[in-house]
């Protein structure tokens, strides 16, 4: 049997597989510039006509702080940490901890090695006293729940915690900016007042009819909320928020800005 044989389909294009974000077809269309994030193509920017890279981050940020932007987060590593003892779990796998973390409430989480080095970072959320939505970083996804499910079946066998990857069960929208609020409230069950949801907070809720997991967070300092929908309907709400958002000045925005 020739080596061929074994690995000719893992050549050119299929050598490594490609994963691409429910807005990909969109943002081809309009010209975006992508960049490789592990085996993911992700918009870096989203140049118009003539326009180079650092002038279209430039007019990206500058909407973003004035209006708002749309940016496509599918990417971003997601966990479901379940069970009984899923607090003590996460107290142990994070540097902080979520003792006084309520159900609707998300805080920032960093993940050391055992050599004391970041190993990842990102929000964790908790849905219900025994539910919780982790987020990693796009490359570190698979590492991450490796590494926690290493430690769960080896060294804490006696927890009972259940974690379920649920990246690409999930497509995510992040609208942030001053005018976010104004954008999404409309197609929401949910109140996004300061009072009823302020920083920090996950709600449950609809999306125009379709199931989501809404979170206020921001990486912009502006006004933010990720937008959380079964993948499947990822691309109709990334589109129907563009259109929206165009008459009223929102950008679509990439990694670079």
């Amino acid at each position: 049997v020739t080596f061929g044989a074994l690995i000719g389909a893992h050549r050119g294009a299929l050598f490594d597989p490609v994963r691409e974000t429910p807005s990909h077809a969109w943002a081809t269309a309009r010209g975006a510039t992508f960049e490789d994030v592990g085996q993911w193509k992700r918009a870096l920017a989203f140049p118009q006509r003539d326009e180079g890279l650092h002038a279209a981050v430039r007019r990206e940020c500058k909407a973003v702080r004035e209006t708002g932007g749309m940016f496509d987060a599918s990417t971003l590593g997601k966990i479901e940490v379940v069970g009984r003892d899923a607090l003590e779990f996460l107290n142990r796998m994070y540097v902080n901890t979520f003792d006084k973390l309520a159900p609707g409430r998300s805080r920032y989480g960093l993940m050391l090695r055992e050599d004391g080095y970041v190993y990842d970072d990102g929000i964790v959320a908790r849905l219900a006293y025994d539910r919780f939505h982790v987020t990693t970083t796009t490359g570190g996804a698979a590492r991450v729940l490796a590494y926690m499910e290493d430690y769960l079946q080896t060294e804490w066998s006696d927890l009972q915690v259940y974690l379920t990857s649920i990246t690409e069960q999930y497509a995510v929208i992040a609208v942030q900016g001053p005018k976010a609020r104004s954008l999404i409230q409309p197609s929401l069950d949910i109140d996004l007042s300061d009072e009823a949801m302020p920083h920090m907070t996950v709600r449950a809720g609809r999306f125009d009819g379709i199931p989501c997991r809404l979170f206020r967070v921001s990486f912009t300092g502006e006004i933010g909320y990720e937008i959380n929908v079964p993948w499947g309907h990822g691309a109709r709400v990334w589109e129907m928020l563009c259109e929206r958002g165009a008459q009223s000045g929102f950008v679509q925005d990439g990694t670079e800005t």
